[in-house]
């Protein structure tokens, strides 16, 4: 997506402009930024995607700000002001506040560019933080004789996953290689983190008793707990932390719906409490909240 500001093509979360706004470092928002040499964006975002510090513009060249997302370390809003009408462009956002501190500001707007990854229906609403961690504290401690494998992506569920463990469970968990690369950028911005890296001496010393570790969404699977059971001799259980958790049936024993996006219901706030007059959505169907505004209107 390409909007004028100031003078500027800006590409939002999108690379092919004069200048690019990137909102945070998940993968499927830095795809094609390559080869873009102007990059407005957090300082933890720039370091999570690994680009040379050099490509950062300060967002006052197109007379904006950046506000807290609450998605991931880095992730920010865009707040651009053009011939007296303030335009917001999301990126990924959660109200909820997350372990870390972190939760979106809703910005007033004339023109607000919202995600709607979870807005299709009242059907997603998430329960508190507070209480997902709660659940998964009472599951890991519940099964204290049992290995436990947890599925999470790797860049900012899994080390919200680190933290929940570490605080709520006493618990220092095994992490892949690619976890742990962004771990310590986290540590870089002074995000204490307790994890041991698969294949340490440290790692292989605790896997030898009871262990938690952390895993790509894509091993988090009930014949991929099997494997390891035998591998190890200890029965092995499979969970995993994801929003989808909510309203889909995943092959483990156990879902926790842990989203870092907003949703419906937190959507709808934002929307109503923004005031803006012009609404275009990305990341999903916005459909369900507009029928849901209107119908209150009405």
């Amino acid at each position: 997506m390409h909007i004028k500001a100031n003078g500027f093509s800006l590409g939002l979360d999108h690379a092919r402009a004069d200048l690019s706004f990137l909102s945070h470092a998940h993968s499927d928002h830095t795809s094609g930024f390559k080869s873009q040499k102007k990059i407005i964006a957090s300082p933890e975002t720039i370091a999570l995607a690994g680009f040379e510090p050099s490509r950062y513009t300060k967002p006052e060249t197109v007379n904006a700000k950046l506000v807290d997302a609450g998605h991931i370390l880095g992730s920010r809003q865009l707040v651009l002001e053009e011939d007296g009408k303030r335009t917001v462009y999301t990126g990924d956002i959660s109200l909820k506040e997350n372990i870390f501190g972190s939760r979106a500001e809703i910005v007033e707007c004339d023109r607000l560019i919202i995600e709607a990854t979870y807005g299709s229906g009242p059907k997603y609403c998430f329960p508190g933080h507070g209480e997902v961690y709660s659940d998964i504290g009472k599951f890991i401690r519940s099964n204290d004789t049992s290995n436990i494998i947890i599925g999470a992506y790797e860049m900012g569920k899994a080390q919200e996953m680190v933290k929940i463990l570490n605080e709520h469970c006493g618990i220092v968990p095994i992490v892949t290689e690619k976890t742990e690369s962004i771990c310590r950028v986290y540590a870089d911005f002074n995000i204490r983190l307790e994890r041991l890296v698969i294949g340490s001496e440290e790692a292989e010393e605790i896997m030898n008793r009871r262990f938690v570790a952390i895993v790509p969404m894509r091993h988090a699977k009930r014949y991929f707990a099997k494997k390891l059971a035998d591998a190890f001799g200890k029965k092995t259980l499979c969970a995993a932390v994801t929003g989808w958790a909510l309203t889909r049936r995943l092959n483990t024993d156990i879902s926790f719906p842990l989203s870092d996006h907003a949703d419906f219901f937190e959507l709808k706030k934002y929307i109503e409490r923004s005031g803006a007059k012009e609404i275009e959505f990305f990341c999903g169907d916005g459909s369900g909240l507009k029928k849901d505004i209107e119908k209150e209107k009405s």
